[in-house]
């Protein structure tokens, strides 16, 4: 029944599911105990503050709702529950003891639960990727959080931390379904308004290993950048440049020409940071395929698609053979760029500009589309610190130590940024990650603080990089598919009923079949499709 091979193939399946394993451990007897039983095989008893061990049977529940939040699962009982009621609930199990959690693990085969995503299992005290599993969290109905009786008496301290992680990534998760809500529908039309993009430019997977071993500096657009230009201006040869597009004007007027600029947010406002800006020819962009058209404008012939999910349309564009490789994404650019430092193989991975926080009560280094838009404001006779006002009266206040101990103002979305990187820095064990910013935020586990100086000054020029990429492009790209065909039969009414009626429920229904009819023909007076 308890078996090692059991234990290494859950383990295994978590770190496929999960992309990296939460805390396991033995138990310590002085708090649980394993004892042999003839008909369950092995029973768990649980010590009280007075000395006193109690029988601490399975957490149950006759209500089997969309999402379960399980504290305490003990061996995992009530997951044999819901599969015999053929019920298709999905499960986060938080178990506060690593070493009750390597038992629940023993115990039976799980990983068809966990590599269809209805299982994900987190341990404390720190319960590592919570953040991430929180994409995993059905919340179409309010999710049911149950707590083992017995834990919530005795170990009350534990379960208040598991409880405050379900609360947290159940917000996550309703944060996400909002998102989807308000931005699917622009996400579905302009992805296939940028058909001929996709066709004709490369895929982002042809950068897998490209600059291996080589430094790498991530740049965000925080507060910290402008303290950082000069040395990043002298030293820009020495590392591969990946920038967040929200840093191409500024990063130019520093005299940094950054190797890649990286774009995820489909909305008009970001493309105008790629739009309009002189001298980008030898820069390259790495874009997710729902990018404002205009955005792709600069950079024909330059331009790397990728894909932050498997959803719609892309299902429909890999059986037509346009396919793109898949990056990662927490609401900002800047984790998408992460990504695809580690899918460059580059190390170490320096990050500067990732103040994920109003370092010095500023939102942004200087030189962006906002502190222009700022500055028209103020030419007309508005103050700075006026408009600064209005700009923070309508952000949560929310604050919190920065790296140097001392209290800087951030939002919940840039701390959800901060949790994503960290948990994902964490599980990095192959690279150095270092972060230069000098502000904000971004500390924890797996992340050491340096200069852009000390870490590049003794490096090695990197001259080949602009060569590489054009190479790399030249080759990826001659996998376009011509899509004409496909795009008249669909304007012409042929068998598109339920693909477009698949397309509408991906957006939740907030786009219709004139819209999607219109964004093909957006596509097809655009040559080649």
């Amino acid at each position: 029944m308890f078996s090692e091979a059991t234990l290494a193939a859950n383990v295994a399946a978590i770190e496929r599911a999960q992309g990296q394993c939460p805390a396991f451990g033995a138990l310590d007897a002085s708090r649980v105990r394993a004892i042999p039983d003839d008909r369950a095989g092995m029973r768990l008893e649980l010590r009280t503050s007075a000395g006193d061990w109690l029988r601490l049977d399975e957490v149950s529940t006759t209500t089997f709702p969309k999402q379960l939040f399980v504290i305490g699962p003990a061996l995992g009982t009530v997951i044999d529950a819901i599969e015999h009621a053929g019920a298709p609930t999905r499960v986060v199990a938080l178990e506060p003891d690593p070493g009750v959690a390597v038992l629940m693990l023993a115990r039976r085969d799980w990983t068809s639960w966990f590599e269809s995503g209805r299982l994900r299992l987190l341990t404390g005290p720190d319960y590592r990727g919570a953040v991430t599993c929180s994409r995993h969290v059905n919340v179409s109905d309010p999710p049911l959080v149950v707590e083992h009786p017995l834990l919530a008496e005795h170990r009350a301290a534990d379960v208040a931390a598991a409880r405050a992680v379900a609360s947290q990534m159940i917000a996550e998760a309703a944060k996400n379904q909002e998102a989807r809500r308000r931005f699917a529908g622009r996400y579905l039309l302009q992805t296939l308004t940028n058909l001929p993009v996709i066709g004709r430019e490369a895929d982002a997977g042809a950068l897998d290993g490209l600059f291996s071993g080589r430094p790498a500096v991530v740049v965000g657009a925080g507060p910290s950048l402008d303290e950082n230009l000069p040395a990043l201006a002298e030293l820009q040869d020495r590392a591969v440049i990946i920038a967040a597009d929200t840093t191409l004007r500024p990063l130019t007027k520093g005299g940094v020409r950054p190797h890649i600029l990286v774009g995820v947010d489909p909305g008009e406002m970001n493309a105008r940071h790629l739009a309009g800006v002189a001298g980008v020819d030898d820069i390259h962009l790495v874009a997710e395929g729902s990018l404002n058209p205009i955005a792709f404008e600069a950079f024909a012939d330059r331009t790397f698609v990728f894909k932050v999910s498997s959803h719609e349309p892309w299902p429909w564009l890999e059986t037509r053979g346009l396919g793109c490789t898949t990056l990662r994404a927490w609401g900002s650019v800047v984790t998408s760029a992460f990504d695809l430092s580690l899918r460059l193989g580059c190390n170490p991975i320096i990050f500067t500009g990732l103040d994920l926080a109003f370092t010095g009560m500023r939102p942004y280094c200087r030189g962006t589309i906002y502190h222009e838009m700022w500055q028209s404001y103020v030419d007309d006779g508005q103050t700075w610190d006026g408009l600064m006002e209005n700009y923070f009266s309508n952000q949560p206040d929310v604050r919190m130590p920065d790296w140097q101990g001392i209290e800087t103002r951030t939002t919940p979305a840039m701390m959800s940024f901060r949790n994503w990187l960290l948990e994902q820095t964490a599980a990095t064990k192959d690279r150095s990650i270092v972060n230069a910013t000098g502000g904000g935020i971004l500390y924890g586990p797996g992340l050491r603080h340096g200069s852009l100086r000390e870490l590049l000054g003794a490096t090695v020029p990197s001259e080949d990089v602009r060569e590489r990429l054009a190479s790399a492009h030249r080759q990826s790209a001659s996998r376009a598919t011509s899509l004409q065909g496909d795009v008249d039969q669909l304007l012409r009414g042929g068998d598109n009923s339920a693909l477009f009626t698949r397309w509408r429920e991906f957006t939740l229904n907030t786009v219709t079949d004139e819209q999607i009819t219109s964004a093909l023909h957006a596509a097809s007076s655009h040559s080649p499709v």
